[in-house]
C-alpha cells in the first residue's frame, strides 16, 4: 500500500476536498492509502466528513497568528510529518507556500512530490516573477505538476514556463445524474418552487471571483419576462455584500439565499437552468455537476468554462456582460420543457463518460502519481481521447 499525503488549505466544500471524498474506495482499492493535511488556520467544515470516508485528517496552520508570518511550528512538524511517515508522494494543492512543502518533503526523504494546479492564476508583475522561480525551483527538485484543465495548462505554459501533465477532475457519476420526472417534482416541492416558475440556481463559495454580482444585475431585465426565481446556494462573503444588491435591485422575492449546503444534487434537480458567472475557473467543478444531473447550464466565456463548454453539446456560454446573461437566461426559459430536458440528458450522458471517477484516478495515478520514468507514458484513457 502506497501511502499519499494530500496538502491542501481549508477544508472546504470544494473541488478537490470533494473528488477525494467521493474517491476513497477507489484509492484504497488501487493501493493507495491517504492522509489529508489542512493548512489555513481554520481546518474547516469538511474535515469530520473526510475523516468518516476514511482519511486520516490533520491540521498544520501555515501562518502564526501575525496575519503575513509563517508559523514557527510548520517546518519542523511537517517535516516529522513526513519523515515519520515515510510517505510514498506528497501531493502540494494548496498555491501557498508550495516551495516550502516541497523542499520539506524532500529533505525528510520523500522521493515524489507533485503539485496540482486548479485555477488560471493571473499573476502580473512581481508576484508572477516570484511564481515563476518557484515553480522552476520545485521542477528542480524533482517536483512534478498536473493541471486540471488545458485552460491552467496553457496558463501555466505562458505566464510560468512550466509545463504539466493533464489531468481530468472527476465526480461521482452514480450519485451526480438526471432525476426522473418524479424525483424532479420532488426536488422542486421540498424546496418551494412553484410549477410555473422559472428556477436558476448557482453553487459556489460566493468569491468576488464567482460574480454572482453581475448575475443578480442581470435578473431585473429577466424578471419582466418570465416568473423568476434564483437559488442562490453557498457561503457570502463577510457583510453579506450579494444579499444587500439583491434588496437594492428589489429582487427580494426572486432570490433565496440558501447559504452552504451538504447536497446540492437537490438544486440542480429542481433547476431550470445552472448558472456560472465567473471571472476565471479552474475548470468548475459545480458546473460539471450541474450537467451530470441533467441541469442545463449558462457558462461565462472565461478560461476554464470554455473547458466545460466544449465538453458538451448544449451549454451555452455567454460574455462577462449582464446583458448577455440575461439574454442567456431568456432564451433558456423561452425553449419547451421536453426539449430542455432531452438536450439536458445528452450532456449528461457526455460530461458522465468524460469526466467519470475511474477515469480520473487512473489518469492521476499513471499520468502524476508513476515514478518519473514512467510520467510520460501516455494512458490509455489519453489514446482514447485522441481517437474520439
Amino acid at each position: 500500500m502506497k501511502r499519499v499525503l494530500h496538502v491542501m488549505g481549508s477544508l472546504e466544500r470544494s473541488g478537490m476536498e470533494m473528488m477525494l471524498m467521493s474517491s476513497s474506495e477507489q484509492w484504497r482499492r488501487a493501493g493507495y492509502s491517504c492522509d489529508v493535511l489542512a493548512t489555513k488556520r481554520n481546518i474547516g467544515p469538511l474535515a469530520e466528513q473526510m475523516r468518516n470516508a476514511g482519511y486520516r485528517v490533520l491540521h498544520i496552520p501555515f501562518r502564526s497568528k501575525r496575519r503575513y508570518l509563517p508559523s514557527r511550528k510548520l517546518i519542523s512538524e511537517f517535516f516529522m510529518l513526513c519523515r515519520k511517515n515515510k510517505y510514498d508522494i506528497v501531493h502540494i494543492h494548496t498555491e501557498a507556500a508550495t516551495p516550502i512543502f516541497a523542499i520539506l518533503a524532500k529533505l525528510a526523504g520523500v522521493k515524489n512530490v507533485v503539485l496540482s494546479v486548479h485555477s488560471t492564476f493571473l499573476f502580473d508583475g512581481a508576484l508572477r516573477l516570484r511564481k515563476r522561480f518557484e515553480r522552476r525551483l520545485i521542477r528542480t527538485l524533482g517536483g512534478r505538476y498536473g493541471m486540471v484543465s488545458d485552460a491552467v495548462m496553457k496558463c501555466e505554459r505562458t505566464r510560468f514556463h512550466n509545463p504539466g501533465v493533464r489531468l481530468w477532475n472527476w465526480l461521482d457519476t452514480e450519485y451526480f445524474r438526471p432525476p426522473s420526472n418524479e424525483e424532479r417534482w420532488a426536488a422542486r416541492q421540498s424546496l418551494g418552487c412553484t410549477e410555473e416558475q422559472f428556477v436558476l440556481v448557482s453553487v459556489a463559495n460566493c468569491s468576488h471571483i464567482k460574480n454572482h454580482s453581475m448575475l443578480l444585475r442581470a435578473l431585473p431585465r429577466v424578471k419582466e419576462t418570465v416568473s423568476l426565481l434564483y437559488l442562490h446556494v453557498g457561503k457570502e462573503e463577510a457583510g453579506r455584500p450579494e444579499l444587500a444588491l439583491s434588496y437594492q435591485l428589489k429582487l427580494e422575492n426572486e432570490v433565496r439565499f440558501m447559504g452552504s449546503q451538504s447536497d446540492p444534487r437537490l438544486f440542480f434537480w429542481a433547476a431550470d437552468v445552472f448558472v456560472m458567472p465567473s471571472l476565471y475557473e479552474g475548470l468548475g467543478n459545480s458546473g460539471l455537476e450541474a450537467i451530470a444531473s441533467g441541469c442545463p447550464a449558462i457558462l461565462t466565456e472565461v478560461s476554464g468554462l470554455m473547458d466545460i463548454v466544449t465538453e458538451t453539446k448544449w451549454a451555452i456560454s455567454v460574455a462577462l456582460d449582464e446583458e448577455k446573461i440575461a439574454a442567456g437566461l431568456l432564451r433558456v426559459a423561452g425553449i419547451p420543457a421536453e426539449t430542455r430536458q432531452s438536450r439536458a440528458l445528452e450532456d449528461s450522458t457526455r460530461i458522465r463518460e468524460r469526466f467519470s471517477m475511474q477515469r480520473g484516478v487512473h489518469v492521476m495515478i499513471e499520468s502524476l502519481y508513476a515514478v518519473p520514468s514512467r510520467a510520460g507514458v501516455p494512458s490509455i484513457y489519453a489514446a482514447n481521447q485522441e481517437r474520439t
